[in-house]
């Protein structure tokens, strides 16, 4: 199953059934989400593309276009958000937008419900809105975009998750839908 950009992120995952309650009840927020009390493009974001092996950051300030910022090796949901919090407050960021992965990965590994949790647990490390936003594609047109540049493979494999969270913010700023993230909260 694919998605194509723009679609519902809350869409049931048919490879990952036992997710479906992880994934199905984002909170719509199109037009007003959290972030909303100032325009998309009057805040200062942090825009996050989780994958397993790294993490891709990329920024953008009031005004201005989606930047790529820097590539995590991931160290673990706290030690990797731990550092996403230093850089918003260092960025001094008004929210956070997590790329949604499609929901049709392969049983046992669906990036979706990776994502999701990561922005729950992000979500409840600090008090800025946390936004999911569909990501589909977006790492496939990073690694083009580099290509075109005329990067080798070794630099593209380090800059592809970075470049690929750029896209992730440029979609949000574009005023792709996005779902407001509730805190992950331990039973």
């Amino acid at each position: 199953m694919t998605s194509a950009p723009g679609a519902d992120p809350s869409a049931m995952c048919t490879q990952c059934p036992a997710i479906a309650s992880d994934v199905a009840a984002p909170t719509a927020t199109t037009g007003d989400d959290p972030a909303a009390t100032t325009p998309r493009r009057r805040q200062h974001l942090l825009a996050v593309d989780v994958g397993r092996v790294r993490i891709g950051l990329a920024t953008a300030t009031p005004g201005e276009a989606a930047q790529p910022l820097e590539v995590l090796t991931r160290k673990g949901t706290r030690k990797d958000g731990a550092h996403i919090v230093a850089q918003l407050d260092r960025l001094g960021a008004n929210a956070v937008v997590v790329g949604l992965p499609p929901q049709g990965d392969t049983p046992g590994q669906c990036s979706a419900r990776l994502a999701r949790r990561f922005a729950e647990a992000l979500a409840a490390m600090q008090p800025r809105p946390v936004l999911l936003v569909d990501e589909a594609g977006t790492s496939v047109e990073a690694e083009q975009e580099l290509r075109a540049l005329g990067l080798r493979a070794a630099r593209r494999k380090r800059a592809v998750d970075m470049v690929a969270a750029a896209r992730i913010l440029a979609r949000y700023l574009a005023g792709e839908p996005a779902f407001g993230v509730a805190p992950q909260t331990t039973a």
